[in-house]
């Protein structure tokens, strides 16, 4: 069976849930961090799977560590840190489910991760390696991070990136850039948001801009999401589009995960093949849309991921 290692950020996402009898805003914490949640889709989607990066050895860590050992992702190679805390990403919610973050993360453990023999360990155990681009944003994770890539190409593992740009994260969007081209010069499959295609190209022409970037790089499947709208796939010179479900939206903190996740786990289960037929890519992209419309009726992150059997469910109500 395909096995699956994400590397990057793991995190709490402080999100906001109502207002206490004295007025006053309160907060639940979910577990968070695009490369864990992309780790849980694929194991609620059946595909072994292994988190590394580090959390600090406090209340917040222990909590996102037990998280993940509940959701049976491996985090053998998850380091808990005594002299760095914990990240926190503070959500706010607007009207139409979707949200903004501000973070507290200077410092703090995630972005303090270092080379560690663990991490090889789990990469050469797996078949397809994934990152973000989160952990690109600050030393000493963004060395981490590229070496960590490096290391998965010279030993032949499919690498998988999300950019996930985070704009708050970054003091200079033109460093954010440079990082995330030198991601997409490393990787074969990539998922992009229809923001970050722009950003990355300025072409505001979905197709035109995936032509632009196959052009520039070696990455073999490239996806595009557009929300509420679903997504695009290029591969071998063809692009098309693939329409979504319609859902009522409750909070969309996690859907591109889930997406993604949603893609690779037939895309695994089928031999992980770099050639695919329009048709076949078409039917992981629609499995992958369900999966991100399903975690977009939810709160949080980790907690609103697909199984197989809500996806079936959702497919056998949404067919068509």
């Amino acid at each position: 069976m395909a096995k699956f290692c994400a590397f990057g950020e793991l995190l709490c996402d402080v999100t906001p849930y109502g207002i206490s009898d004295r007025g006053f805003p309160i907060y639940e914490f979910n577990p968070g961090g695009a490369p864990a949640n992309v780790a849980v889709a694929l194991r609620n989607l059946g595909i072994e799977a292994s988190f590394m990066g580090q959390v600090g050895n406090d209340h917040f860590g222990q909590f996102l560590r037990d998280t993940l050992v509940s959701k049976q992702v491996d985090v053998d190679a998850l380091m808990m840190s005594n002299d760095y805390p914990t990240s926190l990403a503070i959500v706010s919610n607007k009207a139409d489910g979707d949200r903004s973050f501000s973070f507290y993360r200077k410092h703090n453990a995630d972005v303090m991760v270092e080379l560690h023999d663990s991490f090889k360990k789990k990469i050469k155990e797996a078949d397809v390696f994934h990152v973000g681009s989160v952990s690109m944003s600050d030393e000493p994770s963004r060395s981490t991070t590229f070496s960590l890539m490096k290391y998965a190409k010279k030993k032949d593992k499919i690498i998988t990136f999300d950019p996930n740009l985070r704009v708050l994260l970054w003091d200079d969007l033109n460093d954010a850039k440079r990082q995330i081209e030198k991601g997409l010069q490393l990787a074969d499959i990539v998922k992009l948001s229809e923001e970050e295609l722009y950003f990355l190209t300025d072409i505001k022409d979905a197709h035109e801009a995936c032509s632009m970037l196959m052009g520039i790089y070696d990455i073999q499947i490239l996806l595009i999401t557009f929300g509420a709208e679903g997504c695009a796939s290029y591969h071998q010179d063809t692009y098309q589009r693939i329409p979504s479900f319609k859902v009522d939206a409750i909070d969309t903190t996690g859907a591109g995960d889930g997406f993604f996740g949603g893609f690779l786990s037939p895309w695994m289960k089928n031999g992980m093949k770099m050639k695919l037929s329009s048709r076949e890519l078409a039917r992981y992209c629609q499995y992958a849309n369900a999966c991100g419309a399903i975690a977009t009726t939810q709160k949080g992150a980790i907690g609103s991921l697909a199984n197989e059997e809500s996806v079936q469910a959702f497919l056998e109500v949404h067919h068509g």
